[in-house]
Protein backbone atom coordinates (compact mmCIF):
# COMPACT_ATOMS: atom_id res chain seq x y z
CA UNK A 1 0.00 0.00 0.00
CA UNK A 2 1.69 3.55 -0.67
CA UNK A 3 0.94 5.33 2.16
CA UNK A 4 2.00 8.73 0.88
CA UNK A 5 -0.85 8.66 -1.68
CA UNK A 6 -3.13 7.42 1.03
CA UNK A 7 -2.29 9.99 2.99
CA UNK A 8 -2.55 12.77 0.22
CA UNK A 9 -6.28 11.28 -0.49
CA UNK A 10 -7.03 11.74 3.02
CA UNK A 11 -5.98 15.32 2.87
CA UNK A 12 -7.70 16.02 -0.24
CA UNK A 13 -10.81 15.02 1.48
CA UNK A 14 -9.99 16.87 4.69
CA UNK A 15 -9.77 20.13 2.60
CA UNK A 16 -13.31 19.18 0.45
CA UNK A 17 -14.90 19.02 4.00
CA UNK A 18 -13.36 22.40 5.16
CA UNK A 19 -14.02 24.37 1.56
CA UNK A 20 -18.04 23.03 2.32
CA UNK A 21 -17.91 24.30 5.91
CA UNK A 22 -16.31 27.48 4.75
CA UNK A 23 -18.17 28.54 1.97
CA UNK A 24 -21.26 27.59 3.58
CA UNK A 25 -24.81 26.36 2.43
CA UNK A 26 -25.34 26.12 -1.13
CA UNK A 27 -28.53 27.47 -2.26
CA UNK A 28 -31.76 25.89 -3.54
CA UNK A 29 -33.20 23.05 -2.15
CA UNK A 30 -33.83 22.11 1.50
CA UNK A 31 -32.05 19.33 2.66
CA UNK A 32 -33.86 16.74 5.05
CA UNK A 33 -31.61 14.95 8.29
CA UNK A 34 -34.03 12.10 9.10
CA UNK A 35 -32.71 10.08 11.96
CA UNK A 36 -35.27 7.51 11.26
CA UNK A 37 -36.02 5.79 14.38
CA UNK A 38 -38.30 2.57 14.74
CA UNK A 39 -38.90 1.97 17.87
CA UNK A 40 -40.09 -1.31 17.57
CA UNK A 41 -40.60 -2.83 21.42
CA UNK A 42 -42.72 -6.94 20.32
CA UNK A 43 -43.43 -7.61 23.50
CA UNK A 44 -44.07 -11.08 24.20
CA UNK A 45 -46.26 -11.92 27.23
CA UNK A 46 -46.08 -15.65 26.86
CA UNK A 47 -46.88 -16.87 30.43
CA UNK A 48 -45.97 -20.60 29.78
CA UNK A 49 -48.18 -22.37 31.63
CA UNK A 50 -46.39 -25.54 32.09
CA UNK A 51 -48.12 -28.66 33.54
CA UNK A 52 -44.82 -30.47 32.92
CA UNK A 53 -45.78 -34.21 33.96
CA UNK A 54 -42.73 -35.89 32.61
CA UNK A 55 -40.76 -33.23 34.92
CA UNK A 56 -42.65 -33.59 37.77
CA UNK A 57 -43.91 -30.80 39.62
CA UNK A 58 -46.09 -28.42 38.17
CA UNK A 59 -45.92 -24.56 39.23
CA UNK A 60 -47.71 -21.78 39.58
CA UNK A 61 -47.17 -18.40 41.38
CA UNK A 62 -47.81 -18.41 44.08
CA UNK A 63 -47.42 -22.21 44.60
CA UNK A 64 -50.60 -24.10 44.29
CA UNK A 65 -50.44 -27.95 45.60
CA UNK A 66 -50.22 -28.59 41.96
CA UNK A 67 -47.86 -26.82 40.74
CA UNK A 68 -48.16 -24.65 37.16
CA UNK A 69 -45.06 -22.96 35.88
CA UNK A 70 -46.49 -19.32 34.51
CA UNK A 71 -44.03 -17.02 33.86
CA UNK A 72 -44.85 -14.18 31.95
CA UNK A 73 -42.05 -13.32 29.89
CA UNK A 74 -40.84 -9.19 28.43
CA UNK A 75 -38.69 -9.21 25.89
CA UNK A 76 -39.12 -5.93 24.05
CA UNK A 77 -36.99 -6.14 21.03
CA UNK A 78 -35.83 -2.03 20.30
CA UNK A 79 -35.05 -1.42 17.32
CA UNK A 80 -33.26 2.43 16.74
CA UNK A 81 -32.05 2.70 12.91
CA UNK A 82 -31.21 5.95 12.77
CA UNK A 83 -30.96 6.83 8.92
CA UNK A 84 -29.20 10.00 7.94
CA UNK A 85 -29.33 11.38 4.72
CA UNK A 86 -27.26 14.52 3.52
CA UNK A 87 -26.26 14.79 -0.22
CA UNK A 88 -26.52 18.22 -0.40
CA UNK A 89 -26.30 21.26 2.29
CA UNK A 90 -28.96 24.02 2.11
CA UNK A 91 -29.42 26.73 4.78
CA UNK A 92 -33.19 24.86 5.35
CA UNK A 93 -32.04 21.96 6.72
CA UNK A 94 -35.21 20.37 8.59
CA UNK A 95 -34.28 17.63 11.08
CA UNK A 96 -37.14 15.36 11.73
CA UNK A 97 -36.34 12.34 13.64
CA UNK A 98 -39.13 9.85 12.98
CA UNK A 99 -40.28 7.86 15.89
CA UNK A 100 -42.47 5.18 15.40
CA UNK A 101 -43.29 2.67 18.56
CA UNK A 102 -44.80 -0.39 16.90
CA UNK A 103 -45.58 -2.19 20.14
CA UNK A 104 -46.54 -5.72 19.61
CA UNK A 105 -48.38 -7.49 23.14
CA UNK A 106 -48.63 -10.69 22.50
CA UNK A 107 -50.30 -12.70 25.09
CA UNK A 108 -50.66 -16.51 24.23
CA UNK A 109 -50.15 -18.16 27.38
CA UNK A 110 -48.57 -21.82 26.51
CA UNK A 111 -50.44 -24.76 28.39
CA UNK A 112 -48.78 -28.09 27.77
CA UNK A 113 -49.15 -31.56 29.36
CA UNK A 114 -45.88 -32.74 29.01
CA UNK A 115 -46.23 -36.48 28.87
CA UNK A 116 -43.63 -38.60 27.75
CA UNK A 117 -45.13 -41.63 25.13
CA UNK A 118 -43.30 -44.25 26.68
CA UNK A 119 -43.63 -44.15 30.37
CA UNK A 120 -46.97 -44.68 31.68
CA UNK A 121 -47.90 -42.75 34.91
CA UNK A 122 -50.69 -44.45 35.94
CA UNK A 123 -48.20 -47.08 37.98
CA UNK A 124 -44.78 -46.65 39.90
CA UNK A 125 -43.07 -45.47 43.16
CA UNK A 126 -44.54 -43.04 45.80
CA UNK A 127 -42.45 -41.29 48.65
CA UNK A 128 -44.28 -39.60 51.27
CA UNK A 129 -43.36 -36.85 54.17
CA UNK A 130 -45.83 -35.87 56.63
CA UNK A 131 -45.20 -32.14 57.88
CA UNK A 132 -48.53 -30.96 59.87
CA UNK A 133 -51.58 -31.48 58.59
CA UNK A 134 -50.03 -31.72 54.85
CA UNK A 135 -48.92 -34.95 53.37
CA UNK A 136 -46.60 -34.25 50.26
CA UNK A 137 -46.19 -37.37 47.83
CA UNK A 138 -43.86 -37.71 45.28
CA UNK A 139 -45.25 -40.20 42.45
CA UNK A 140 -42.21 -41.40 39.84
CA UNK A 141 -42.31 -43.99 37.34
CA UNK A 142 -40.49 -45.05 34.50
CA UNK A 143 -36.87 -46.85 33.97
CA UNK A 144 -33.20 -45.26 33.64
CA UNK A 145 -33.52 -44.23 30.10
CA UNK A 146 -37.25 -42.82 30.30
CA UNK A 147 -37.95 -41.56 33.81
CA UNK A 148 -41.31 -39.05 35.32
CA UNK A 149 -41.85 -37.62 38.65
CA UNK A 150 -44.44 -35.34 40.03
CA UNK A 151 -45.22 -34.12 43.54
CA UNK A 152 -47.80 -32.83 45.44
CA UNK A 153 -49.64 -32.09 48.24
CA UNK A 154 -52.77 -33.36 49.98
CA UNK A 155 -54.54 -32.91 52.97
CA UNK A 156 -53.34 -35.51 55.68
CA UNK A 157 -57.33 -35.81 56.75
CA UNK A 158 -57.68 -37.49 53.20
CA UNK A 159 -55.54 -40.79 54.23
CA UNK A 160 -57.06 -41.73 57.37
CA UNK A 161 -55.34 -45.58 57.27
CA UNK A 162 -51.91 -45.41 56.60
CA UNK A 163 -49.73 -48.03 57.41
CA UNK A 164 -47.37 -47.78 59.92
CA UNK A 165 -44.40 -49.74 60.58
CA UNK A 166 -45.55 -52.37 58.29
CA UNK A 167 -46.70 -52.87 54.68
CA UNK A 168 -50.27 -52.25 53.81
CA UNK A 169 -52.38 -50.40 51.58
CA UNK A 170 -54.22 -46.93 51.58
CA UNK A 171 -56.19 -45.40 48.70
CA UNK A 172 -57.10 -41.89 47.62
CA UNK A 173 -60.53 -41.67 45.48
CA UNK A 174 -61.07 -38.70 43.63
CA UNK A 175 -63.85 -37.57 40.73
CA UNK A 176 -61.18 -38.49 37.91
CA UNK A 177 -60.39 -41.89 39.35
CA UNK A 178 -58.68 -44.10 42.74
CA UNK A 179 -54.40 -44.13 43.39
CA UNK A 180 -54.16 -46.99 45.33
CA UNK A 181 -50.82 -47.14 47.51
CA UNK A 182 -49.34 -50.08 48.63
CA UNK A 183 -46.18 -49.74 51.38
CA UNK A 184 -45.50 -48.37 54.64
CA UNK A 185 -44.81 -45.22 57.10
CA UNK A 186 -41.65 -45.11 59.41
CA UNK A 187 -42.67 -42.30 61.86
CA UNK A 188 -43.16 -39.08 59.28
CA UNK A 189 -41.92 -40.80 55.76
CA UNK A 190 -43.26 -43.14 53.96
CA UNK A 191 -42.49 -45.13 50.28
CA UNK A 192 -44.09 -48.24 48.24
CA UNK A 193 -46.04 -48.79 44.75
CA UNK A 194 -48.72 -46.94 43.38
CA UNK A 195 -51.29 -47.84 41.06
CA UNK A 196 -54.20 -45.38 38.88
CA UNK A 197 -56.86 -46.29 37.51
CA UNK A 198 -59.30 -43.41 35.53
CA UNK A 199 -62.76 -43.44 36.24
CA UNK A 200 -64.34 -43.82 32.75
CA UNK A 201 -67.60 -42.08 33.60
CA UNK A 202 -65.84 -38.73 34.56
CA UNK A 203 -63.91 -38.80 31.17
CA UNK A 204 -67.05 -39.61 29.69
CA UNK A 205 -68.63 -36.10 31.52
CA UNK A 206 -66.20 -34.53 30.00
CA UNK A 207 -66.63 -35.37 26.58
CA UNK A 208 -70.05 -35.09 27.07
CA UNK A 209 -69.14 -31.39 27.59
CA UNK A 210 -66.96 -30.71 24.90
CA UNK A 211 -63.52 -31.52 26.28
CA UNK A 212 -62.96 -34.37 23.63
CA UNK A 213 -58.94 -34.50 23.98
CA UNK A 214 -59.03 -36.53 27.38
CA UNK A 215 -56.40 -39.72 27.24
CA UNK A 216 -55.35 -42.42 29.81
CA UNK A 217 -52.33 -40.45 30.45
CA UNK A 218 -54.20 -37.19 31.45
CA UNK A 219 -56.37 -38.77 33.40
CA UNK A 220 -53.87 -38.72 35.99
CA UNK A 221 -53.01 -35.04 35.98
CA UNK A 222 -56.79 -33.93 36.39
CA UNK A 223 -56.68 -36.10 39.24
CA UNK A 224 -53.97 -34.36 40.83
CA UNK A 225 -55.68 -30.89 40.01
CA UNK A 226 -58.94 -32.35 41.59
CA UNK A 227 -60.73 -31.50 38.76
CA UNK A 228 -64.48 -32.20 39.40
CA UNK A 229 -67.88 -32.10 37.51
CA UNK A 230 -69.31 -29.28 39.52
CA UNK A 231 -66.19 -26.99 38.57
CA UNK A 232 -66.61 -27.79 34.70
CA UNK A 233 -69.99 -26.80 35.09
CA UNK A 234 -69.35 -23.78 37.10
CA UNK A 235 -66.62 -23.05 34.04
CA UNK A 236 -69.19 -23.74 31.29
CA UNK A 237 -71.90 -21.11 33.21
CA UNK A 238 -69.73 -18.65 33.17
CA UNK A 239 -68.86 -19.38 29.56
CA UNK A 240 -66.05 -21.58 29.31
CA UNK A 241 -67.45 -24.47 27.97
CA UNK A 242 -65.66 -26.89 25.45
CA UNK A 243 -62.52 -26.20 27.05
CA UNK A 244 -59.18 -28.07 25.88
CA UNK A 245 -58.42 -30.94 28.88
CA UNK A 246 -54.89 -28.42 29.11
CA UNK A 247 -56.92 -25.52 29.66
CA UNK A 248 -59.58 -27.04 32.44
CA UNK A 249 -56.18 -28.84 34.57
CA UNK A 250 -54.83 -24.83 34.54
CA UNK A 251 -58.03 -23.16 35.90
CA UNK A 252 -58.56 -26.20 38.08
CA UNK A 253 -54.65 -25.80 39.19
CA UNK A 254 -54.49 -21.99 39.79
CA UNK A 255 -57.86 -22.17 41.27
CA UNK A 256 -59.74 -19.84 38.81
CA UNK A 257 -62.92 -19.86 40.75
CA UNK A 258 -66.74 -18.31 40.03
CA UNK A 259 -65.85 -15.15 42.23
CA UNK A 260 -62.30 -14.65 39.95
CA UNK A 261 -64.52 -14.48 36.81
CA UNK A 262 -67.25 -12.44 37.92
CA UNK A 263 -65.12 -10.03 39.67
CA UNK A 264 -63.71 -8.69 36.57
CA UNK A 265 -67.40 -8.31 35.16
CA UNK A 266 -67.85 -6.09 37.61
CA UNK A 267 -65.23 -3.67 36.52
CA UNK A 268 -66.22 -4.40 33.08
CA UNK A 269 -64.38 -7.17 31.71
CA UNK A 270 -66.84 -9.88 29.96
CA UNK A 271 -65.69 -12.47 28.22
CA UNK A 272 -62.28 -12.67 28.99
CA UNK A 273 -60.70 -15.59 26.60
CA UNK A 274 -59.50 -18.70 28.35
CA UNK A 275 -55.47 -18.18 27.68
CA UNK A 276 -56.02 -14.23 28.91
CA UNK A 277 -57.58 -15.98 32.15
CA UNK A 278 -54.97 -17.70 33.08
CA UNK A 279 -52.50 -15.46 32.19
CA UNK A 280 -54.25 -12.80 34.58
CA UNK A 281 -54.42 -15.81 37.54
CA UNK A 282 -50.46 -16.45 37.14
CA UNK A 283 -49.54 -13.35 37.13
CA UNK A 284 -51.90 -12.38 40.23
CA UNK A 285 -53.94 -9.60 38.25
CA UNK A 286 -57.03 -8.78 40.24
CA UNK A 287 -60.09 -6.73 39.95
CA UNK A 288 -58.57 -4.97 43.00
CA UNK A 289 -55.30 -3.89 40.67
CA UNK A 290 -57.89 -2.82 37.56
CA UNK A 291 -59.79 -0.29 39.82
CA UNK A 292 -55.86 0.94 40.80
CA UNK A 293 -55.24 0.98 37.45
CA UNK A 294 -58.43 2.68 36.68
CA UNK A 295 -57.83 5.78 39.40
CA UNK A 296 -54.70 6.46 38.40
CA UNK A 297 -56.68 6.69 34.31
CA UNK A 298 -56.37 3.67 32.77
CA UNK A 299 -60.02 2.91 32.79
CA UNK A 300 -60.84 0.31 29.77
CA UNK A 301 -57.45 -0.56 28.41
CA UNK A 302 -57.24 -3.83 26.11
CA UNK A 303 -56.49 -7.15 28.74
CA UNK A 304 -53.73 -7.55 26.87
CA UNK A 305 -52.18 -4.37 28.02
CA UNK A 306 -53.40 -5.23 31.69
CA UNK A 307 -50.97 -7.84 31.39
CA UNK A 308 -48.33 -5.95 29.97
CA UNK A 309 -48.50 -3.16 33.01
CA UNK A 310 -48.37 -5.88 35.47
CA UNK A 311 -45.37 -7.64 33.45
CA UNK A 312 -43.60 -4.91 33.39
CA UNK A 313 -44.64 -3.42 36.92
CA UNK A 314 -46.30 -0.19 36.10
CA UNK A 315 -47.75 0.85 38.83
CA UNK A 316 -49.32 4.11 40.36
CA UNK A 317 -45.87 5.19 41.82
CA UNK A 318 -44.71 4.68 38.17
CA UNK A 319 -47.73 6.84 36.70
CA UNK A 320 -47.83 9.26 38.94
CA UNK A 321 -44.55 10.00 38.53
CA UNK A 322 -44.97 11.42 34.94
CA UNK A 323 -48.24 13.53 36.55
CA UNK A 324 -46.41 15.39 38.82
CA UNK A 325 -43.91 16.87 36.32
CA UNK A 326 -46.52 17.58 33.83
CA UNK A 327 -46.81 14.16 31.64
CA UNK A 328 -50.52 13.81 32.08
CA UNK A 329 -52.93 11.39 29.96
CA UNK A 330 -49.84 9.06 28.11
CA UNK A 331 -51.72 6.63 26.30
CA UNK A 332 -51.76 3.23 27.55
CA UNK A 333 -49.07 2.04 24.39
CA UNK A 334 -47.01 4.66 24.66
CA UNK A 335 -46.35 3.91 28.87
CA UNK A 336 -45.76 0.31 27.76
CA UNK A 337 -43.30 1.68 25.56
CA UNK A 338 -41.61 3.89 28.01
CA UNK A 339 -41.26 1.66 30.56
CA UNK A 340 -39.94 -1.07 28.57
CA UNK A 341 -36.84 1.14 27.54
CA UNK A 342 -36.46 2.30 30.95
CA UNK A 343 -37.54 5.60 30.39
CA UNK A 344 -38.76 6.99 34.05
CA UNK A 345 -39.87 10.67 35.26
CA UNK A 346 -36.31 11.33 36.63
CA UNK A 347 -35.30 10.64 32.96
CA UNK A 348 -37.47 13.47 31.51
CA UNK A 349 -37.11 15.49 34.29
CA UNK A 350 -33.37 16.13 33.56
CA UNK A 351 -34.26 17.42 30.13
CA UNK A 352 -36.83 19.41 31.59
CA UNK A 353 -34.18 21.07 34.04
CA UNK A 354 -32.01 21.64 30.97
CA UNK A 355 -34.63 24.04 29.89
CA UNK A 356 -37.10 21.43 27.22
CA UNK A 357 -40.05 21.95 28.90
CA UNK A 358 -42.43 20.63 26.25
CA UNK A 359 -40.81 17.20 25.23
CA UNK A 360 -42.97 14.85 22.91
CA UNK A 361 -43.31 11.28 23.87
CA UNK A 362 -41.35 10.38 21.08
CA UNK A 363 -38.76 12.44 21.66
CA UNK A 364 -38.41 11.14 25.06
CA UNK A 365 -38.16 7.89 23.29
CA UNK A 366 -35.46 8.40 20.65
CA UNK A 367 -33.44 9.93 23.26
CA UNK A 368 -33.64 7.04 25.25
CA UNK A 369 -33.44 5.03 22.58
CA UNK A 370 -30.05 7.10 21.11
CA UNK A 371 -28.29 6.63 25.29
CA UNK A 372 -29.22 10.74 24.73
CA UNK A 373 -28.52 12.66 28.21
CA UNK A 374 -29.14 16.04 29.65
CA UNK A 375 -25.18 15.60 30.00
CA UNK A 376 -24.81 15.60 26.40
CA UNK A 377 -27.14 18.78 25.88
CA UNK A 378 -25.11 20.53 28.54
CA UNK A 379 -21.74 19.91 26.94
CA UNK A 380 -23.11 21.73 23.80
CA UNK A 381 -24.22 24.57 26.11
CA UNK A 382 -20.35 24.59 27.54
CA UNK A 383 -19.22 25.53 24.06
CA UNK A 384 -21.52 28.40 23.73
CA UNK A 385 -24.25 26.50 22.06
CA UNK A 386 -27.31 27.33 24.38
CA UNK A 387 -30.65 27.09 22.51
CA UNK A 388 -30.36 23.15 20.89
CA UNK A 389 -33.37 22.43 19.36
CA UNK A 390 -35.20 18.93 19.81
CA UNK A 391 -34.82 17.67 16.79
CA UNK A 392 -31.25 18.75 15.90
CA UNK A 393 -30.43 16.37 19.43
CA UNK A 394 -31.41 13.33 17.83
CA UNK A 395 -29.69 14.09 14.80
CA UNK A 396 -26.62 15.18 16.48
CA UNK A 397 -26.24 11.86 18.59
CA UNK A 398 -27.40 10.13 15.10
CA UNK A 399 -24.43 11.65 13.29
CA UNK A 400 -21.99 11.33 15.87
CA UNK A 401 -21.54 15.03 16.57
CA UNK A 402 -20.56 15.13 19.98
CA UNK A 403 -19.34 18.22 21.99
CA UNK A 404 -16.31 16.79 21.89
CA UNK A 405 -16.17 16.72 17.83
CA UNK A 406 -17.35 20.30 17.81
CA UNK A 407 -14.36 21.30 20.19
CA UNK A 408 -11.86 19.51 18.05
CA UNK A 409 -13.08 20.72 14.45
CA UNK A 410 -13.09 25.01 16.80
CA UNK A 411 -9.27 23.90 17.66
CA UNK A 412 -8.78 23.18 14.00
CA UNK A 413 -10.21 26.41 12.82
CA UNK A 414 -13.58 25.44 11.45
CA UNK A 415 -15.62 27.98 13.74
CA UNK A 416 -19.85 28.39 13.39
CA UNK A 417 -22.54 29.13 15.76
CA UNK A 418 -24.61 26.70 14.15
CA UNK A 419 -24.52 23.37 15.26
CA UNK A 420 -26.05 22.38 11.73
CA UNK A 421 -22.77 22.69 10.19
CA UNK A 422 -20.63 20.23 11.95
CA UNK A 423 -23.37 18.02 10.95
CA UNK A 424 -22.56 18.84 7.91
CA UNK A 425 -19.09 18.55 8.45
CA UNK A 426 -19.17 15.38 10.13
CA UNK A 427 -21.62 13.56 7.52
CA UNK A 428 -19.74 15.33 4.52
CA UNK A 429 -15.77 13.57 5.75
CA UNK A 430 -17.59 10.60 6.24
CA UNK A 431 -18.90 10.02 2.66
CA UNK A 432 -15.80 10.83 1.31
CA UNK A 433 -17.11 13.78 0.21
Amino acid sequence: MNFSNKTKSCSRLFVSAAMAFIVGYLPAKAQTVAPVINVNPNINVNPAVNIDVKAGTINVNPQVAVNVLANANIKPDVRVNPQIDISQISEHINVSPVVDPQIKVNVDPDVNINILSDVDQNEGSWFASIKGDKINIEFRSGDDEHQWTSSSDFNISDFPNLPKNEKGQFTLKREAGTVVFTGKFDGDTGFGHYQFTPDKSFADFLTQHGITDVSARRGFALFVSDVKKSYVLMVEKNGYGQLSVNNLIAMSSLKIDEAFINGFKTVGYNNIPVHNLIAMKSMDITPAYVKAIEKDGYADIPVHSLIAFKSLKIDGDYIRGFNDIGYKNIPAQQLITFKSLGITPDFIKGFIDAGYKDISAHNAVAFKSLAITPDFINGFKKLGFTDVPLNDIAALKSTGVTPEYVASMQEKGFKSDNLRKYIQLKSNFNNGK
